[in-house]
C-alpha cells in the first residue's frame, strides 16, 4: 500500500495544508491501491480538499445523544460545585431528557424545540423558574459549542447554539428587602450555633451564598485581613479581595474558627464536621423565630451593600468588595429608606447653611470696608 503525506495545522474543525509553517505536523493518509498511478491521483485528490479546507479535524466530536451531552456537563468539576448543582440534575432527569429526548442527536435540538418548552414550561411555573431552566439549558449548549465563559472545551461538540436564539422574558424580580441592625443582632439570637458565623459573613461583606459555603482556609488571610477568592470562585469569574475588618470582631470570628478548625476539612463553615450544603431551613426557620418576614439568605448581599454606602464608602470601592461588575446591577443592590434620604436632606442642609452663612459673612465683610474707606 502507498502513504501520502502532507504538512498540516489543525485548528479543531478542519486540516488546513501548511508547507513551511512553524508548528505544522506531518499528516498521512493510508491510500486504498497497490497502483503508484491511482495512489499519485488519489494524493492530488486529497491536496486539492486540504486547500478547500474539506478535509475534517479528528479533533471535531461526531454527533453525540442529549442523554451524553447532559452527562458530560454534570460531570464537570466546575458545573458540580455550583450551589445548584442538585438542582440542575433534576431538571436533567425530570424535564430535559423526557422532552428532548434521551436518544436524540444534539444535532436535532432545535431553537423552535427549545422555544416550546420554555413556552409550556412558563404556563405551568413562576417565570422565574421557568427563567432558570431555559438557563441553565443555554448554559449546556454553549458549553458544547465550546463558547461558555468558564468552561472551555477544546473540541466543539456543535457547531451552532440551538438556544441561543430564544429569550427569556424580564423578570419584575428586583428586592429591597434589608436588615437593619436590630434585626440582624434578633437573628442571630435565635440562630443555630453553626449558622451564626455563615450569617455574619454575609451580613457584613456581601458575599454570594456560594462563595461563603465554598470558602476554604487557604483563601483566608488572617494576618493580612482579607478573604482572598480567584477568579474560579466568583460568579463574574474575576478574584476579589473581601477585607476582613469591614465589621467589627468578624477578623476575630475566623481566628477562632481557626482555632478549633477540622484538620481533615478544607472549609470554613461545618455542621456535624462536614462542609455546609444547605441551611435553607434552618435560616427561615431562625427568621420565623426572630420575627423577620420575607427575607431571603441572598438579601444579606443587598444589606451590606447598603450598610457600606451608608457609611460613606465610594461605589467604586464597595462594587470592588461586592464583586459587581456594572453600575446598573450595583443600584439594584443599593436599598435607600427614608433615613437615609432625611439624613441625606440633613447633610445638604447642614453645607448649604454654612455655604450661604459664609457667602453673607463675606457681604458683612465688603460693605464694611466700603463704609470705612467712605
Amino acid at each position: 500500500s502507498f502513504y501520502v503525506e502532507f504538512r498540516v495545522i489543525d485548528d479543531g474543525k478542519i486540516f488546513a495544508l501548511a508547507r513551511g509553517v512553524p508548528g505544522a505536523k506531518l499528516k498521512r493518509w493510508k491510500v486504498s491501491s497497490l497502483n503508484k498511478t491511482v495512489a499519485k491521483q488519489q494524493e492530488a485528490l486529497i491536496k486539492t480538499d486540504l486547500m478547500k479546507g474539506l478535509v475534517k479535524s479528528e479533533q471535531v466530536q461526531g454527533p453525540m445523544t442529549f442523554k451524553a451531552l447532559t452527562e458530560a456537563y454534570l460531570a464537570l468539576p466546575r458545573v458540580m460545585s455550583q450551589a445548584n448543582y442538585e438542582r440542575k440534575q433534576r431538571w436533567v432527569e425530570l424535564r430535559f431528557l423526557p422532552t428532548f429526548g434521551v436518544n436524540r442527536l444534539i444535532t436535532a435540538v432545535t431553537p423552535e424545540s427549545i422555544e416550546a418548552y420554555y413556552q409550556s414550561r412558563r404556563k405551568a411555573v413562576s417565570l422565574a423558574t421557568a427563567n432558570r431552566e431555559l438557563a441553565a439549558i443555554k448554559h449546556i449548549f454553549s458549553w458544547a459549542c465550546g463558547t461558555a465563559k468558564k468552561l472551555k472545551l477544546a473540541r466543539p461538540y456543535l457547531d451552532r447554539d440551538p438556544a441561543r436564539a430564544v429569550w427569556k422574558e424580564e423578570e419584575d424580580n428586583v428586592r429591597d428587602e434589608i436588615l437593619e441592625p436590630a434585626q440582624f443582632e434578633e437573628l442571630q439570637a435565635h440562630s443555630a450555633a453553626y449558622l451564626v458565623p455563615i450569617n455574619l459573613v454575609a451580613y457584613a461583606t456581601g458575599m454570594r451564598w456560594g462563595e461563603i459555603v465554598n470558602l476554604t482556609w487557604d483563601k483566608v488571610d488572617l494576618k493580612g485581613g482579607f478573604i482572598r477568592l480567584k477568579g474560579k470562585d466568583t460568579k463574574s469569574g474575576e478574584g476579589r479581595l473581601i477585607p476582613l475588618d469591614v465589621f467589627p470582631g468578624l477578623r476575630e470570628m475566623f481566628k477562632e474558627l481557626h482555632k478549633t478548625r477540622a484538620l481533615h476539612e478544607p472549609h470554613v463553615f461545618l455542621h456535624g464536621g462536614q462542609p455546609v450544603l444547605s441551611l435553607k431551613g434552618a435560616f427561615m426557620a431562625a427568621c420565623k423565630r426572630a420575627g423577620i418576614t420575607n427575607f431571603r439568605f441572598h438579601d444579606f448581599r443587598h444589606t451590606a451593600i447598603t450598610n457600606m454606602r451608608r457609611a460613606g464608602i465610594d461605589l467604586l470601592t464597595i462594587m470592588k468588595i461586592s464583586g459587581h461588575k456594572t453600575m446598573v446591577c450595583f443600584t439594584r443592590y443599593n436599598s435607600f429608606r427614608e433615613a437615609d434620604l432625611k439624613a441625606a436632606a440633613c447633610k445638604s442642609n447642614t453645607y448649604l447653611t454654612l455655604a450661604h452663612a459664609k457667602v453673607s459673612e463675606q457681604r458683612c465683610e465688603g460693605e464694611g470696608k466700603l463704609a470705612a474707606s467712605a
